[in-house]
């Protein structure tokens, strides 16, 4: 595909309404006639686009979803935890990955990646952003992690 910045034409628009056909959701904007890019007066209807939208706040910055907030946390949280060495003995004893204690950081940090991956049935981190049964099991395993840490500090 050509480079789709250069084909980019924007606008602002405000939603005015969103309903259902057999062929999708339709949705309705509404463009200030000073805003209306030139093409789309002359484009044929049934011209097919590719859109992406950003919802502003007040003050016409982006607004990040709460839930785009959360999976990013969450990829960032997954990324530390893999390098963090109670977190791999934790996983040990989970039955995650094998014997960690041996190898050097770099070997224990793959190691943990890749058991972490596999329990969670995911190739690649950035999945649980589309993924909610990988960003269960996280949490769930985070959790986990978070209770046998709590225990472990308790008893030493």
């Amino acid at each position: 595909m050509n480079d789709v910045r250069d084909a980019t034409v924007s606008f602002e628009a405000v939603k005015t309404s969103m309903s259902q056909s057999k062929a999708g959701t339709i949705l309705r904007l509404a463009i200030h006639p000073n805003e209306v890019p030139p093409s789309l007066h002359t484009d044929w209807v049934g011209s097919r686009y590719m859109v992406a939208l950003v919802k502003l706040d007040d003050h016409d910055q982006p607004e990040i979803p709460q839930h785009k907030r959360e999976t990013d946390a969450m990829v960032a949280s997954a990324g530390m935890l893999c390098r963090n060495f109670d977190f791999a003995d934790y996983i040990y004893r989970q039955g995650l990955i094998e014997d960690y204690d041996s190898i050097d950081d770099e070997k224990r940090e793959k190691q943990v990646v890749h058991g972490l991956r596999s329990y969670l049935g995911i190739e690649s981190r950035s999945e649980l952003h589309n993924n909610s049964n990988a960003r269960e099991r996280f949490k769930q395993l985070q959790e986990g992690f978070e209770s046998w840490k709590m225990g472990k500090s308790a008893t030493a």
